[in-house]
């Protein structure tokens, strides 16, 4: 596994966590969050409105998004169709991340592990651009 692999599947799994956590908030699995940095901004963003997208806590789908890449970066070996699948999550990312933070702008409060997950994304984009398979692979 290269390092660039590696530093996508962390980024990935380190950004599921975060997104779990906020979820397991969102359904009141758990009954309070913490919130390191901007004290009751993380409580207030995931019980917006916003937050839950027909009706589902949106830290479980983005849970989900990045556990997705999670498993494709486990693949052995992922080969040109799976790359462009996790690309293709990646790019979703940023945007959910970007339309995320827009919100949060409206709003005027700050989730700590959603904007740390959207500073993240970029760098999650150009890990995996870093993966892609040699050209010569099958397709």
């Amino acid at each position: 596994m290269t390092l660039w692999r590696r530093g996508a599947l962390a980024l990935s799994a380190l950004s599921a966590m975060a997104m779990l956590y906020v979820g397991l908030y969102q359904s009141r699995t758990i009954t309070h969050i913490w919130c390191p940095l901007s004290g009751q901004g993380c409580k207030t963003v995931a019980d917006a409105g916003f937050a839950h997208p027909m009706g589902i806590p949106d830290g479980y789908l983005g849970a989900g998004l990045y556990g997705a890449m999670v498993l494709v970066l486990f693949a052995p070996s992922p080969g040109l169709k799976l790359w462009r699948l996790v690309l293709g999550l990646s790019v979703i990312v940023i945007l959910t991340n970007l339309l995320g933070i827009s919100d949060m702008m409206k709003l005027g409060a700050y989730c700590t592990y959603c904007m740390a997950t959207a500073i993240a994304s970029p760098l999650l984009l150009w890990a995996v651009w870093r993966c892609r398979p040699s050209p010569h692979l099958p397709r």
